[in-house]
């Protein structure tokens, strides 16, 4: 069997999953990560994946709960399921009666979405690209160099500037067709990713 050589830490625990071949429906165990050898509770991804939205679970034995400790664990799972191209929702469901979940989903930024009985759905959702900026600001250098090497420094500075431009808004569209083809949801018709 493997050991596992993948974790997710902070300064007070890791999160490292059950089963390396199966990470998005097997268990992840947080432990602490000094002192306390006891397992803290787990987290997990299990359950239906749809359109590039994933649930995710979280889990805390009764003795940890109400520390502060479970946003930080929610943010910690969200932030490595955004690290893939095809995820762009994180959902979770939480008991209405469950008010400290509740405001650990709040404070890590998730937002309320409906309800169904006594079980609350709230989700995050990952904020679009800023290929536009980033290529501005590359630009905006570029430009420069290029002014000073013809000896026009507006001149080169408005082509790699306006080049720029161009490339960042084609990565943008780019990017946002991509998530427009995996959730299947317009995102020029007035809901806006990352609000």
């Amino acid at each position: 069997m493997m050991k596992n050589s993948f974790c997710l830490k902070s300064d007070t625990f890791t999160i490292t999953p059950s089963n390396m071949e199966n990470l998005w429906e097997a268990d992840w165990i947080i432990a602490f990560t000094k002192g306390e050898k006891e397992q803290l509770g787990t987290a997990s991804f299990a359950g239906e994946k749809l359109l590039g939205t994933v649930p995710l679970n979280v889990e805390l034995m009764p003795q940890y709960r109400n520390r502060g400790l479970g946003t930080e664990i929610i943010r910690m799972m969200v932030n490595w399921a955004f690290l893939h191209k095809n995820v762009f929702e994180v959902v979770s469901k939480v008991e209405h009666e469950n008010d400290k979940g509740v405001n650990a989903l709040q404070k890590a930024g998730f937002v309320f979405r409906g309800n169904e009985g006594k079980v609350e759905t709230y989700s995050i959702i990952k904020s679009k690209t800023a290929w536009t900026g980033v290529y501005a600001v590359i630009g905006i250098l570029v430009g420069l160099i290029l002014g000073i090497v013809i000896n026009s420094v507006w001149l080169g500075f408005a082509i790699g500037f306006g080049i720029s431009l161009c490339i960042g808004a084609i990565m943008d569209g780019n990017a946002l067709k991509y998530r427009e083809s995996v959730t299947g949801k317009s995102q020029r018709s007035g809901r806006r990713f990352g609000k």
